[in-house]
């Protein structure tokens, strides 16, 4: 049920107080962010379940043209009351405040143009329902388990209760959303059916089966009722897609001019679509130069590349899942030795699970879900998703699947340690509720990027080639991603060019490269994150170096860095530099890193 009026006004006032002895600006600022962070869970169910919010696990909205155009007000009324707050405080806020105002601007001039601009809402028929899925897969994710971290059977019912209340509203919530949307795009539909398809999979396979033990026999039978009503919607859902989609124009190009203005205005960026195409164009290049060196490095050895090269090959089947655990404990270790980055204490553990099928669609490599925003749990999720053959991944030197020892490393540096996992952990305590609600991609892709890079200067694999080339291979992706993202979002390129291109560029598979481009066209502006982040980052980390000189370290560049929140480096920059002449534990200590 909806919390009432009075225990939400509540909530958004005692959960995360302001600070006591804050400027007016300060805290109106940390208010503001409150309410829009609140109110758009409130009306948005699962979103409040991804962010960890609790009390909304079992609703669903229905959506309307009357609550779309409610939200489009609600958004432009934030924006007047934050540019009051401009008005009110000119010339008087410090550089964090005037950071802060930043931050929410282009926050809220992304959830506008969401609605006026891209249309999300308008174009994918299947949004709906592989909403629900996500959201009920988290909810299973995170479900309590009785005699632990204070959980009681009660908890278990309950948290079932949710999951089974929100399956029973599936059905008229998916009705009224695809109602809205009027004009359905071809590649929205063309991935949502794909995804659709893998999800009876989980429905009827490890969510039940986890119904059926956890909960009474009443409890089950309603579960099942409502799993069975809400898989009805989402097979007709498909069925309505795979009649009508041949039909369906491709829309997903946003135009330069939106393109741009989404990279000057939200991700508060110094660059356009022809700095982004030049910038990965750069990347491609060297990589295919590090390649060429690697090359006649393995000529020269007569070590060939792949699993020879040191690593070793993973094992197959339900082995890989712990071979996975081994290599990320050694990248936590490897991090502490070599003084790479300070790993708190208070750090929870990486779960490693297979990709679900309904996701594997529009995520063939591994990814990784860190604990959520709002919740006090401490764990991630590592996801992988195992090659049919690991045995001829290696012989195609696949770069989309981890096959050993060297490439797993890599990427767990990326996903967990000290990539996405321990920065996003740490930005999770930040004090200041606006760098605590942020999720640049440009810091989070850009950290985890140069820190693949990192490993291999700093010798973690030693004279090992197949590392080294994977991180080639890596940078060649990254550098593919940015290029078809701009020609992609500006209309220059159809999907087929872009794969195909990508296929060529990266190594990956037909298959592979058709689901990763898929996923770029339809997230414009993403996927530049990995390019324009690292350079940023480096351009940080030379002003850092010149300025301390012989006080220079990279723990204490690293720790520093990491105390800003997932901010843009526009913001975490001259933070940073400002905040150099502070001892490094009072910074840590500020943001509670």
């Amino acid at each position: 049920m909806r919390l009432p009026a009075v225990v939400y006004a509540a909530l958004v006032l005692v959960a995360v107080p302001t600070a006591a002895g804050a400027s007016p600006a300060y805290n109106d600022l940390q208010l503001l962010a409150k309410d829009l962070t609140f109110t758009t869970s409130r009306l948005h169910p699962m979103q409040a379940t991804a962010l960890g919010i609790a009390g909304y696990d079992g609703q669903l909205e229905v959506p309307s043209e009357q609550s779309r155009s409610a939200e489009i007000a609600l958004i432009v009324s934030w924006q007047n009351r934050l540019a009051k707050i401009d008005s009110d405080n000119q010339g008087a806020m410090t550089l964090v405040e005037r950071d802060d105002a930043e931050l929410l601007a282009a926050q809220l001039t992304g959830q506008l143009r969401q609605f006026t601009v891209y249309e999300a809402d308008r174009k994918d028929y299947a949004a709906a329902a592989n909403a629900v899925v996500g959201a009920i897969f988290t909810q299973f994710q995170h479900l309590p388990i009785a005699g632990q971290r204070g959980a009681t059977p009660a908890d278990v019912v309950r948290a079932w209760g949710d999951i089974t209340s929100r399956l029973s509203k599936a059905p008229a919530y998916i009705v009224a959303a695809n109602a809205m949307v009027t004009h359905p795009g071809h590649l929205q539909g063309i991935t949502g059916s794909q995804e659709l398809a893998g999800v009876p999979d989980f429905f009827d396979g490890p969510l039940t089966d986890a119904a059926k033990a956890q909960i009474p026999a009443a409890d089950f039978a309603r579960f099942t009722a409502a799993r069975d009503r809400a898989l009805v919607a989402i097979s007709t859902t498909k069925k309505y897609i795979d009649a009508h989609v041949a039909r369906w124009p491709e829309n997903f190009a946003i135009g330069r001019s939106a393109y741009d203005a989404m990279l000057h205005d939200e991700q508060l960026l110094p660059v356009d679509a022809n700095d982004v195409e030049r910038m990965g164009n750069d990347e491609l290049s060297h990589g295919w130069g590090v390649q060429m060196w690697l090359d006649h490095l393995s000529k020269q050895s007569g070590v060939p590349f792949g699993p020879q090269s040191g690593g070793g090959l993973a094992p197959g089947g339900p082995a890989l899942i712990s071979y996975y655990r081994d290599r990320i404990a050694e990248l936590r270790h490897y991090v502490v030795a070599n003084d790479v980055v300070t790993v708190p204490s208070w750090l929870g553990q990486i779960q490693v699970v297979e990709t679900p099928k309904f996701l594997q669609p529009v995520s063939p490599g591994a990814s990784m879900n860190p604990p959520r925003l709002f919740s006090p749990e401490t764990d991630g999720f590592y996801y992988i998703t195992p090659p049919t053959s690991l045995a001829d991944a290696a012989k195609r030197l696949d770069a989309n699947e981890d096959f050993d020892r060297d490439r797993i490393w890599s990427t767990g540096a990326h996903e967990a340690m000290p990539g996405h996992f321990l920065q996003l952990s740490i930005a999770k305590r930040n004090p200041d509720f606006v760098r605590k609600i942020q999720g640049s991609g440009v810091f989070a892709e850009g950290w985890a990027f140069y820190g693949e890079e990192m490993f291999v200067q700093l010798g973690m694999y030693g004279n090992d080639l197949d590392g080294r080339m994977y991180t080639a291979q890596w940078e060649r992706v990254r550098g593919a991603r940015a290029v078809i993202d701009a020609k992609l979002a500006t209309g220059e390129w159809s999907y087929r060019r872009a794969s195909d291109y990508f296929a060529q560029q990266a190594g990956f598979t037909k298959g592979a490269a058709d689901a990763e481009v898929a996923g770029i066209a339809l997230n414009p502006g993403y996927v530049i994150a990995y390019t324009v982040g690292r350079s940023q980052l480096e351009l940080l980390e030379s002003q850092y170096l010149l300025k301390e000189g012989a006080k220079a370290s990279m723990l204490d560049f690293h720790d520093r860095l990491l105390c800003y929140g997932t901010t843009p480096l526009a913001i975490v920059g001259p933070e940073l530099m400002a905040d150099l002449s502070k001892p490094l534990s009072q910074v840590r200590a500020a943001a509670r890193y």
